[in-house]
């Protein structure tokens, strides 16, 4: 997936191609694919893999033919097979074809850091990082959308678990394995790691002791995502998560680390560069700030759909694109804080859903009296969709709409054709959430909220953004606040130790003291918002009503557009709340006329 090498390997019914970013082992020696010595394996890998060092010495492979992690993955298999996944500790997406017993293992890192898109029919098995190279691979063709997948996509601007919105087309999911034999043509995707089973473990340590383990694995990780033979920076936001990347870096890093925070013209927050200037100084980096201009985001919009072969709900992959591409002239890895809000409870929606049952018996008194609220409509549609997310007893379906800016009593489906409707909803949009929800029932509420979001909106919606935001500049982002030894452990502690009181972070702030200044664990939470609603009202408006007229000559009978263009009207005019559901179908006519999709069976 970079600029830095092509190669391809051509077997009895498989055919492996390969384009490298070159992080580890600059010389020939890394190339891709790459074979055992013998010719028996081949590989074709994407990611890395931080603990290949140790899995050297441990599996004693004294006779390594390069310095890269490539090969110790593939040696690994070699003598393990499938059982060396689980040793593994890092992100990846990678192949593996075993010549003599004809089979192919394809195998996604445990938490979907990486991407692994796969494609089946009577022709074969068709696999890729992105989701363009399966139409190349099929010989070309077009996109037919898969109406099952649009109820979820509505809601969340992205599929779950899986899913797509190219019919035939779906993700290997994060942990698992998909073994093809080749002699049978039989295909068969198992788990080697579910989060789930981490989290039925309950940690029985003292505080203390917890405190000192988390510190502990949250350096190591830190120290062993630091191999590279290329330079790693850390974007330093100057918030917790990031500030403790940097503390610990700094620690380990061969000589100045280098830091970057980025300042946005087009954000109306705080300006988070001053308290990131005062983390730098402590840690003692090499600072730089940059200064990012949005003024030609209509071009960046239709960029990062292409970039992401799918219309992408979040807006926050623009100002992350415009980041990568600036440090990507001085770097090619960055060390990134995503992640530490979902594993160690920063969201306030992991203490207050500890209130369910009370705010379930609330919805039932309050909502009827929501148009006794503020004239402003953001504000009553923000309350009532809160509220009406705890009406009932589905603990799964209350954080499943948690995490949707849509309501389904506002009518979001509205915004599809009567016939097209009745096909969409036959699909649960909230069936995914259900069902990870069911599989850590028996754990404390605020630790269930916390584990779905770990397997649901973390790999399917925060690393899809930044995995491909950052790769389209050719920057590989890691995430040390996902390393599995790290997310295993605290899985396994009550969420009542974790958030005690609901306080969010409590265990990490602690872990942290005299690591990273108390301004920054005491500090406010500075939040960085994407304009794009001001956007939609203002430069993109010309742009958003000429895609949505074209798709509407391409594709008749799909979209109500009449209801689209008045819930438009409305927008503009202050009179709704619906600029999310507008970005998304925004995103969705890019995606339609510039792929040409197709939405009926030719």
């Amino acid at each position: 997936r970079g600029p830095d090498g092509t190669g391809e390997y051509v077997g009895a019914g498989v055919w492996f191609g390969h384009r490298r970013l070159s992080i580890l082992d600059l010389s020939e020696s890394g190339r891709q694919p790459m074979h055992t010595e013998d010719g028996r394996y081949v590989i074709c890998y994407n990611g890395e893999v931080y603990n290949f060092r140790e899995l050297a010495r441990e599996l004693q492979m004294g006779d390594l033919r390069s310095s890269c992690d490539t090969e110790v993955v593939l040696r690994a298999f070699a003598s393990h097979g499938p059982e060396s996944f689980r040793r593994l500790n890092g992100m990846f997406a990678f192949a593996v074809h075993d010549r003599v017993a004809q089979k192919v293992w394809l195998v996604r890192d445990r938490l979907g850091i990486k991407p692994l898109y796969v494609a089946s029919d009577e022709r074969g098995v068709r696999f890729a990082s992105e989701i363009k190279a399966l139409y190349t691979l099929a010989g070309g063709g077009h996109p037919v959308c898969d109406a099952e997948s649009l109820h979820e996509w509505l809601y969340y601007g992205v599929c779950l678990g899986g899913r797509t919105l190219h019919r035939g087309i779906r993700q290997l999911r994060p942990g698992h394995c998909l073994e093809i034999d080749q002699l049978s043509g039989r295909v068969q995707e198992t788990a080697y790691w579910r989060l789930a089973d981490q989290a039925q473990e309950e940690e029985n340590g003292s505080t203390a002791e917890i405190i000192a383990r988390t510190r502990t694995l949250l350096d190591n990780a830190v120290r062993r995502q630091l191999v590279s033979d290329v330079p790693v920076v850390v974007f330093l936001s100057g918030g917790i998560d990031s500030s403790a990347i940097t503390a610990f870096a700094a620690r380990h890093h061969p000589g100045k680390l280098t830091t970057f925070s980025a300042g946005f013209d087009f954000n109306r927050g705080l300006d988070e560069r001053p308290r990131a200037r005062r983390v730098a100084a402590h840690c003692g980096t090499d600072h730089h700030e940059i200064e990012i201009n949005g003024g030609s985001v209509g071009e960046v919009v239709e960029r990062m759909v292409e970039y992401h072969d799918s219309p992408f709900g979040d807006a926050a992959n623009i100002p992350l694109y415009l980041m990568a591409q600036q440090i990507g002239a001085r770097a090619k890895v960055i060390l990134q804080g995503d992640g530490g809000d979902e594993v160690f409870g920063g969201y306030r929606r992991y203490a207050t859903i500890r209130y369910h049952r009370w705010l379930r018996a609330l919805a039932g008194v309050v909502l009827p009296l929501t148009g006794l609220l503020p004239e402003r409509e953001a504000v009553r549609y923000r309350f009532r969709r809160y509220l009406g997310a705890h009406r009932g007893s589905d603990l799964g379906l209350t954080m499943a709409r948690l995490l949707t800016f849509e309501d389904p009593e506002s009518g979001p489906l509205a915004v599809f054709s009567h016939g097209w409707r009745e096909r969409i909803k036959r699909q649960d949009p909230f069936a995914h959430y259900r069902a990870c929800q069911a599989s850590v029932s028996s754990r404390d509420v605020g630790s269930q909220m916390s584990l779905v979001d770990l397997m649901v909106e973390l790999p399917d919606v925060f690393l899809e953004k930044v995995d491909r935001a950052t790769m389209a500049a050719s920057v590989e982002v890691r995430v040390p606040f996902l390393d599995h030894e790290l997310v295993d452990f605290v899985a396994a502690i009550d969420g009542r130790r974790k958030m005690p009181g609901g306080r969010k972070k409590w265990l990490l702030k602690q872990a942290l003291r005299g690591i990273v200044p108390d301004e920054v664990l005491d500090g406010p939470k500075l939040g960085f918002n994407v304009p794009f609603a001001d956007w939609l009202r203002t430069s993109l408006r010309v742009q958003f009503l000429d895609h949505l007229a074209t798709f509407q000559r391409q594709q008749p009978g799909v979209l109500d557009v009449p209801q689209v263009e008045r819930w438009y009207a409305d927008f503009r005019e202050g009179r709704s709340e619906r600029s999310h559901l507008l970005w998304k179908i925004f995103n969705f006519t890019i995606w339609c006329n510039n792929a040409k999709v197709s939405f009926y069976d030719e």
